[in-house]
């Protein structure tokens, strides 16, 4: 390249997105001595686990709300409460609530007070098959390995092959490549007497993927939601919001003499040959660095940022092959008080930390249809959701005497044809309303200020393809060992000195800076000199102390 830049405008490593798992990478390379730059198109850092103002007064999150365990390792490395985060924790977890004439299932932060009510609103069998449901996960949930720390992810399909015993096998099989309601089946088989347990894990597995909870490979995702890690699946909030854990990291990386840019563009990765050396912002400015970190999906980073640059023919098939859908609506209220719970639930008004918020499922049977509706291009009649209302736990989020509230709602009919969108998240919008004011029926006159995001939002907020915020769904044939691009490796790309940190990569999504700091990592352990490097082998499987 002929280009001139100032030696000020090059770079050990740039990253392309101030994402949670961009920082994270970036934050490493700069303890380990590294010049880096972080780019953002946004004006906030953060990405799909950011906050900042949407409806007036408010500190908003689109996309991710609350932090679930982190790893030990991740967890003692970043130290986010040692730099600045406050984390709040919750003394109820989730309220779900599966329609008129049933039980509310609560989880307490206390797990001895969460086994005790489930004995108590749904008599033994229940917990006893709550018990068997949580050891059969355990086994899987090791195989799928969502929370150990640099190293490098394997084929699923050796995973299974190399099990032990038959019966191994055919527990990893029906794990993975099984329907969620052939394992929730298995432990609740009761339709009346199970009935708010059966709602609450078919929810908890099709919220990451496109598939209704008796779809073959819906397994995977109700294995992924409950291997747990750190603090024993205890969920908590961050005061000031979510975005409040990339800010630190943003700060941390100045601090160890990085930069974080925002409102900057990239509109494509330079390269020479087969090599990649810099970035091309919108403006038209050139950055090189001697790495490029891309913290999108793989198909924003190849079709898009490397358009002009031709994929080997089997690695681009399988760029092609990833499935992103963004079957779901997000929506954000502006409330002038809290929301009460209707007499039927005045149990819960009582019950201190219960309005924080959880889930308003369906049966089984109606979630599969509502997912069938949405592979029709229709809208369910009724929409599934996962709900909050954070003031609860945070005030700091919203003015003096107000409260903000979320809610996710499944599935929108995403494949529907564009012209159609704007008016079934109207209808989407209703919906929602008229769900959540069935348990909370002062909610809809509360409501001071409203708005709405679907996939098309966060495709063109985010950068993701489809606005499929998991980077590639839940999928058996696109996890563990299938996110990686070249065997052996997590993060390296068919490009040289490119590579990946976003959620694309194993262990996939949610707010675990996992990708990140295992990218990172990969880097570190596979660099040379400035300049010199030119070898494209696999990383060595870094493995935790």
């Amino acid at each position: 390249m002929n280009a001139q830049t100032r030696p000020e405008e090059r770079f050990d490593s740039i990253i392309i997105g101030a994402g949670h798992n961009g920082l994270a990478t970036a934050l490493v390379l700069a303890r380990n001595g590294q010049r880096v730059l972080v780019l953002e198109k946004n004006n906030y850092v953060g990405g799909m686990g950011g906050t900042r103002e949407i409806l007036k007064g408010c500190r908003n999150e689109v996309g991710a709300s609350c932090l679930f365990p982190l790893s030990h390792e991740i967890r003692d490395y970043f130290d986010f409460e040692n730099h600045g985060v406050e984390l709040i924790p919750l003394p109820v977890m989730a309220v779900n609530l599966a329609g008129p004439g049933t039980r509310p299932l609560i989880f307490y932060k206390s797990q001895l007070k969460s086994a005790w009510n489930i004995l108590r609103a749904f008599g033994p069998g229940a917990m006893l098959g709550f018990a068997r449901f949580l050891k059969f996960c355990e086994y899987p949930a090791r195989v799928l390995d969502r929370f150990t720390a640099r190293k490098a992810p394997r084929r699923l399909e050796d995973l299974i092959a190399e099990a032990q015993t038959q019966e191994e096998r055919e527990h990893l099989e029906l794990a993975f490549n099984g329907s969620a309601m052939e394992i929730i089946d298995r432990f609740f088989p009761n339709k009346v007497r199970h009935a708010e347990l059966r709602a609450s894990m078919a929810f908890a597995a099709v919220q990451a993927t496109y598939k209704g909870p008796y779809t073959k490979g819906s397994g995977l995702c109700l294995i992924y939601t409950m291997a747990q890690e750190g603090s024993a699946g205890l969920m908590q909030r961050v005061r000031g919001g979510i975005g409040s854990l990339s800010e630190s990291l943003a700060r941390q990386i100045e601090q160890h003499g990085g930069e974080v840019r925002l409102k900057q563009r990239v509109s494509s990765i330079i390269t020479e040959g087969d090599r990649a050396m810099g970035v091309k912002l919108k403006d038209g400015t050139a950055l090189y660095a001697e790495t490029i970190v891309s913290n999108l999906d793989k198909q924003a980073t190849f079709d898009h940022l490397l358009a002009e640059q031709a994929l080997g023919k089997q690695a681009q098939e399988k760029v092609d092959a990833f499935t992103h859908k963004g079957a779901f609506v997000h929506m954000l209220f502006k409330l002038r008080g809290r929301p009460t719970y209707s007499k039927e639930l005045n149990r819960l008004n009582g019950i201190h930390g219960a309005h924080f918020g959880g889930a308003m499922v369906l049966p089984p049977e109606e979630l599969q249809a509502a997912y069938e509706a949405c592979q029709r291009g229709e809208l369910p009649q009724r929409m599934p959701l996962a709900f909050q209302v954070p003031t609860v736990m945070d005030p700091t989020l919203a003015p003096p005497g107000y409260h903000i509230a979320s809610a996710y709602g499944f599935y929108f009919p995403c494949d529907a044809d564009k012209s159609a969108r704007g008016k079934l998240r109207d209808s989407a919008a209703e919906n929602i309303i008229e769900h959540i004011s069935q348990y909370l029926p002062d909610f809809r006159e509360l409501i001071v200020d409203q708005a709405i995001f679907s996939g098309d939002h966060f495709a063109s907020m985010h950068g993701v393809t489809n606005g499929d915020w998991t980077h590639g769904l839940l999928h058996p044939d696109q996890m563990i060992g299938e996110r990686c691009l070249i065997d052996g490796t997590g993060h390296t790309t068919p490009i040289r000195n490119l590579f990946l940190c976003g959620a694309s990569c194993h262990p996939g999504p949610g707010v675990t800076f996992l990708p990140g700091y295992n990218c990172a990592h990969e880097m570190l352990a596979t660099a040379v000199a400035p300049g010199e490097r030119t070898s494209t082998a696999p990383a060595p499987a870094v493995r935790a102390a």
